[in-house]
């Protein structure tokens, strides 16, 4: 008997009738956390299995807690943080509901309301979860303008939906003095909006602390790149997507400091890499069936990483916080012009030595389907097998499996 298949079922219904299916929605996800914590998958390394015991606790918090705060992944949630707010990214929620096999249902409401077909899907969940009460109303929402050019439109649209305060940053595309004044005046916008919010005073202190534990983690992570050339340990697709919490919205966490220190003690003692290792540019399609099959626990290819975890590694000045996050925001290579993203990850790439690259196109993402010809034109330079594949990592239904699989089967024939 498939219980999750029971549970998703139950829930479909609830939507379907216009029924409220949060408090069964917030019984699942309790059920979860605590099922990952005492009953852990013992294929995986401790690292990987005290991830998914937090990841499970920050979602939980993030859909159930009454100071919980919606964001998109960019969002400097260290403020947030600092007011011992509960912050989620949206994309995380998708993601998790799409897992419950929520997501055509979810869609169609958004849909129904006007929402573009050719929208992101991991909007278009989010979207269709808010217009059928799913989710428990957050105190406010901050957005960034970094990256993805649906963010303004999806959390305004949001607000407006569900009358809540909402603000919006925006991040310059270029690194400049004038840039980082405008954007730190932002930013201490951003906190008197907080406080005005919480009735709370920021405490400096406490997000300098935060800061400090940032430039840890990223000390922690570029020795992990390191080990990552060389050693392997088993994964899956969803626990490369679990770390884009560590490596954004909760990067300033203890538990995220503990997680990183695990997971390079795992590397250290890890078995020297004999698989294929493939390194992952822009997101990861954790449901799609041919990439599950290929990946998750594969013996003889291995998950080397994904860009976006490692998409800022610089040390930050701790004693100015708030400037220490406008400079995170603007240096960040995918903030910037595709010239600034390749030569990141040209660094990740050079560290790592992956066997091939694959750039997943995320459907109605313009971001990730207009560079995927540069990207090609700069692997066939450095003489890495590299494809670029168009995959909805949320709408399981939007995808053709067929065609996915031969390009898949024809792109690791060719680098056998």
């Amino acid at each position: 008997m498939n219980y999750l298949n029971i549970y998703s079922t139950v829930i479909n219904n609830f939507l379907k009738k216009n029924k409220n299916a949060y408090y069964l929605l917030k019984l699942g996800i309790f059920i979860g956390k605590n099922y990952v914590k005492f009953f852990p998958d013992k294929r995986l390394p401790k690292s990987l299995r005290y991830l998914h015991q937090i990841t499970f606790d920050w979602t939980y918090k993030g859909m159930t807690s009454k100071r919980c705060v919606w964001v998109n992944l960019f969002a400097p949630a260290e403020i947030l943080l600092a007011f011992n707010l509960d912050p989620i990214f949206i994309e995380a929620i998708s993601a998790f509901l799409s897992g419950l096999g929520l997501e055509d249902e979810l869609i169609l409401r958004a849909e129904s309301f006007g929402i573009s077909e050719s929208f992101c899907s991991f909007h278009k969940v989010f979207i269709g979860a808010v217009l059928s009460n799913l989710l428990k109303k957050p105190k406010f929402l901050v957005a960034t303008s970094s990256i993805c050019d649906a963010n303004l439109n999806t959390f305004r649209f949001i607000s407006e939906s569900l009358k809540i305060p909402f603000f919006f940053l925006d991040v310059p595309r270029e690194y400049s003095k004038e840039a980082k004044d405008y954007l730190k005046l932002q930013l201490k916008e951003l906190v008197s909006f907080v406080e005005k919010e919480t009735g709370s005073k920021l405490d400096l202190h406490k997000l300098s602390r935060i800061i400090q534990i940032e430039n840890q983690v990223r000390s922690q992570m570029k020795e992990c790149l390191e080990l990552l050339g060389k050693k392997q340990i088993p994964t899956t697709l969803t626990f490369e997507m679990f770390m884009l919490y560590t490596s954004h919205t909760f990067i300033g966490k203890e538990e995220t400091l503990k997680f990183y220190k695990m997971l390079v003690e795992d590397l250290r003692n890890a078995k020297v890499r004999d698989k294929k290792g493939v390194f992952f540019i822009h997101t990861l399609p954790m449901f799609e069936e041919n990439f599950k099959n290929l990946f998750n626990f594969n013996k003889d290819l291995t998950i080397i990483g994904m860009d976006l975890n490692y998409d800022f590694l610089e040390e930050l000045p701790t004693d100015d916080p708030i400037e220490a996050l406008s400079i995170k925001l603007l240096k960040n290579p995918y903030n910037n012009d595709f010239e600034k993203r390749i030569e990141h990850i040209k660094k990740l790439i050079s560290l790592t030595s992956p066997d091939a690259v694959i750039q997943v196109c995320q459907m109605g993402c313009k971001q990730s389907i207009g560079c995927s010809m540069l990207f090609k034109e700069e692997f066939k330079k450095l003489d890495i097998p590299f494809t670029f594949i168009d995959v909805d990592c949320v709408n399981k239904k939007n995808n053709n499996h067929g065609q996915i699989k031969t390009r898949l089967e024809a792109f690791f024939e060719s680098i056998k």
